[in-house]
C-alpha cells in the first residue's frame, strides 16, 4: 500500500493551513493545526479514523477523503 508521510515544521504564528492533495483521481483534503504544547504527541485521522502510524493511506477510490494532523506548537526557547 502506497502511504505519504511528512512531517510538518510551522512558524510559532502559523496556527494552521490546508492541503489539497490529489493522488490519482482521488483528493486527499489535509488540515493541520498546530496545538497547544501539551503532551508533546502528534496525532492524525483520515476520515476520522486514527491513524496509529502517522501516514496517510493513499487509495485510489474516486472519492474525496478528509485528514486532520494535529502537531504540538513549537515551545519558546529562552537565549
Amino acid at each position: 500500500m502506497v502511504k505519504l508521510r511528512f512531517a510538518p515544521c510551522l512558524p510559532a504564528d502559523w496556527k494552521a493551513f490546508k492541503v489539497h492533495y490529489r493522488y490519482r483521481e482521488t483528493v486527499y483534503h489535509i488540515s493541520v493545526l498546530q496545538t497547544r504544547a501539551g503532551n508533546g504527541e502528534r496525532s492524525m485521522t483520515v476520515d476520522g479514523v486514527e491513524q496509529p502510524d502517522q501516514a496517510i493511506p493513499l487509495v485510489d477510490d474516486l472519492q474525496e477523503h478528509s485528514v486532520e494532523v494535529r502537531i504540538p506548537a513549537a515551545q519558546s526557547v529562552a537565549f
